[in-house]
């Protein structure tokens, strides 16, 4: 006779980006034990991961691999939230050298975008760059290394097309070689405006208030971005 199948539950959340909801279930014990492997992958495998379980945890009804990596972050810390628990224990350091230990709730994190945020960057008068939130694998790459090279290929990844006052020319539609020349003409006050496109890019953020017991300062700290929460 065959064993009774456990009903698992489900929960719905919405996308930071698109506001769509969208139903997710929390890890089973295979997949748990998938992610105990994640301190010890590497980069590559570390992205796999937090893709394929954020896809098959959905129910695959969504494009991880197409999907803003903030979104992607969003999604697998509320797995972690209904899978393992809703509270995450963080050390703070106070500047007069104590380890406070402290936590937060996964429920309280929010994707917050900087003011002044945009995906069309004017880079002179008549020329502008129309790019697109980069994938959770070139976002891991680059955080885990110092590479300057690294940076470079996560702008030409993530150029979704150029366009001046008549014409809009779509990266699909360009070689690899012709995007890198086109970034590598670039000044570097032109380059720095790109980066800030990442700069000001949503993020999921958590804010962590303790007082110091030793000094007494009530420290404030804030956490960005899923590579923090990792720590």
């Amino acid at each position: 006779m065959a064993l009774p199948k456990l009903n698992t539950p489900t929960y719905e959340l919405i996308l930071p980006s698109s506001g769509k909801k969208v139903k997710f279930r929390p890890f089973l014990v295979k997949e748990h034990k998938v992610l105990l492997t994640m301190s010890e992958a590497e980069n590559s495998e570390v992205s796999r991961i937090i893709r394929e379980l954020v896809e098959v945890c959905t129910f695959k009804t969504i494009n991880v691999n197409t999907l803003p990596y903030f979104d992607i972050e969003y999604i697998f810390m509320h797995l972690r939230a209904k899978s393992i628990g809703e509270s995450v224990d963080v050390i703070v350091n106070c500047e007069c050298g104590e380890k406070i230990d402290t936590s937060f709730n996964i429920d309280d994190l929010k994707v917050v975008t900087k003011e002044g945020h945009t995906n069309k960057i004017f880079v002179s008068d008549e020329i502008g760059i129309e790019m697109n939130y980069p994938s959770i694998d070139d976002i891991v790459g680059v955080f885990a290394s110092n590479d300057n090279q690294k940076v470079i290929d996560l702008i030409i990844n993530s150029i979704g097309g150029v366009f001046d006052k008549s014409d809009y020319y779509d990266a699909r539609d360009q070689t690899r070689e012709e995007l890198e020349e086109f970034v590598y003409s670039l000044t570097k006050e032109q380059f720095d405006k790109l980066e800030q496109f990442f700069v000001t890019a949503p993020k999921i953020v958590q804010v962590i208030e303790c007082d110091c017991p030793k000094c007494g300062k009530h420290n404030v700290s804030r956490l960005e971005g899923l590579q923090n929460f990792f720590v």
